[in-house]
């Protein structure tokens, strides 16, 4: 008989399934738990490799029906646990988003399993890729949501997930779900009392370890800064709720007017107010569009403010827009941008710019439109684009402001609907990821925090605490103004790359399975 090799031996650990001393739906329960724990605010993003690990475990030997179904209640609790500050707003909204989050973990399942049960065991190293191809998918078309990517559990390892200027924030995902393989086969082997094996398996666990440790550290080192623009991030802590309201209005305007004027001594070249903090269509309300253009030409700082804005159409009626405008020297910039990605129902209404009787639908959110195109602001320092709020969740969005000449980023946003949750810390720490793909610099400026200045390392700098108006004025580092990264030319390579192999994968098992049922028939 032929000895069977160390990577073969990988490769067939675990064709049995373990014992447990719970059910294994309670087994995928505490696994979906345990991932949510590796997602901000914890800083213990060393979880998701066991989580990830624990659930493979758990569907180990299970059919695909059975994979499919821990999968369901993997995903939904892992969702829910993640994703609870979204029934703020609308708890029913929530518990439906999470069944279809977690339905889309369970064809991630019942496809790998399939997969497996006709390729055999060794089809555990296509799991992280057929779970970034579901990613990757998840992130496109208007219902879009890359908001739960494995990648957000290890933004607190600045130095391990630098390569992301080269595989975007799927590369990361791609790279935890290998960690997460391993850490399967060392629980397998481990069982099975292999040390020899078990040694391997750790020297090339650290292996996967080193090599992005060894490669941010360089990218970091390597980062040069070719200038710096002072940028003052103005959090006015305007209650969300309120805001809107007209007889409150005038006490906005005053409490930025009065952040505006402290920057501007402070030595501000850009003063930068959050997502919709100027609560009014400025064009057609002179009082407050002269208000700002009076104070813009008195301070001598460009202002960026998050406002709505409108156009008209043809025929009568018009289209609004949550924007960002640009006043510099007491003249507003002759282009606004347009928030391109908008959120679903709270925003508008999915599909009703191709179905024009959605958008008769009223389920309490606005009804905007979204932008077309990407919008530059000029300043002294360097074209800048705006990001507004739910933008910065998308790396080609990013990517495109980026590639159409934007030398350092703005991202303008109202959290101030989530309260103390999570909420808030995920939406802060997804920017980190844009900022090292791009390798631009972003000022964040948030209602009601967290506001900080994050820089093209990824690092934070001044974040704010929540609900306490404040001011951060700091210096963002630029870098080469035609800087270019691997992401920013390649784009979600590694999201088409990872559902073309696991297309192939499906159909490489689909023609074994035939050929074994004909193989079985001609020995009949």
């Amino acid at each position: 008989m032929r000895r069977r090799t160390d990577s073969e031996t990988v490769m067939q650990v675990g064709s049995s399934q373990p014992q447990f001393g719970v059910s294994a739906a309670v087994s995928a329960a505490l696994a979906g738990g345990l991932l949510a724990l590796a997602f901000p605010p914890f800083p213990l993003g060393f979880l998701a490799y066991v989580a990830l690990a624990w659930i493979l475990l758990t569907v180990r030997g299970a059919s695909p029906r059975a994979a499919a179904a821990r999968g369901y209640v993997f995903g939904f609790v892992f969702h829910f646990a993640t994703l609870y500050w979204t029934g703020w707003v609308s708890g029913a909204g929530t518990l439906v988003m999470v069944a279809i989050l977690a339905l889309y973990v369970s064809l991630v399942f019942w496809l790998w399993a399939w997969i497996r049960d006709k390729l055999g065991e060794g089809a555990i190293w296509l799991f992280p890729v057929v779970w970034i191809a579901h990613e990757y998918l998840r992130g496109l078309g208007d219902l879009a949501f890359p908001w739960t990517n494995l990648s957000l559990s290890q933004v607190h390892y600045v130095p391990l997930i630098q390569f992301a200027d080269i595989t975007g924030d799927l590369g990361v995902g791609l790279w935890v779900g290998f960690v997460s393989i391993l850490v399967y086969q060392l629980a397998c082997v481990w069982q099975a009392s292999r040390r020899r094996m078990l040694a391997f398996l750790w020297a090339v666990l650290v292996l996967l370890f080193a090599l992005p440790f060894l490669y941010g550290r360089s990218a970091i080192q390597g980062l040069t800064t070719a200038a710096t623009v002072r940028v003052a991030v103005l959090q006015g802590d305007i209650d969300s709720y309120r805001k809107w309201d007209s007889a409150y209005v005038d006490q906005s305007f005053a409490i930025y007017e009065a952040q505006s004027r402290a920057a501007a001594s402070r030595g501000a070249k850009l003063i930068i107010w959050p997502e919709t903090a100027a609560p009014v269509y400025l064009r057609s309300e002179p009082q407050y569009h002269r208000q700002l253009r009076e104070l813009s030409s008195e301070l001598g700082v460009p202002l960026l403010v998050g406002t709505l804005e409108y156009e008209n159409v043809k025929g009568g009626g018009y289209l609004s827009y949550n924007a960002a405008v640009m006043l510099e020297s007491g003249g507003y910039q002759p282009e606004f941008h347009a928030k391109l990605h908008l959120v679903p129902l709270g925003e508008w209404i999915p599909f009703s710019d191709r179905i024009k009787v959605l958008d008769r639908l009223e389920v309490g959110g606005a009804h905007f439109t979204r932008g077309t195109h990407y919008v530059l602001f000029p300043h002294e320092a360097g074209p800048f684009a705006a990001a507004i709020c739910y933008e910065s969740v998308f790396p080609e969005i990013v990517r495109g402001f980026a590639n159409v000449g934007a030398r350092f980023l703005v991202n303008i946003t109202n959290d101030g609907w989530y309260g103390f949750s999570s909420g808030p810390a995920q939406h802060a720490l997804i920017a980190v990821y844009r900022a090292i793909e791009t390798r631009r610099p972003i000022a964040r400026s948030a209602n009601t925090g967290i506001s900080t200045l994050i820089d093209r390392a990824g690092r934070l700098h001044d974040p704010t605490a929540q609900y306490i108006p404040d001011v951060i004025l700091g210096d963002l580092p630029l870098g080469r103004a035609d800087e270019q990264t691997f992401f920013m030319r390649h784009g979600m390579f590694v999201g088409t790359w990872c559902l073309l192999l696991t297309i192939l994968s499906v159909a490489w098992a689909a023609i074994s399975s035939v050929r074994r049922r004909r193989a079985s028939r001609r020995m009949d």
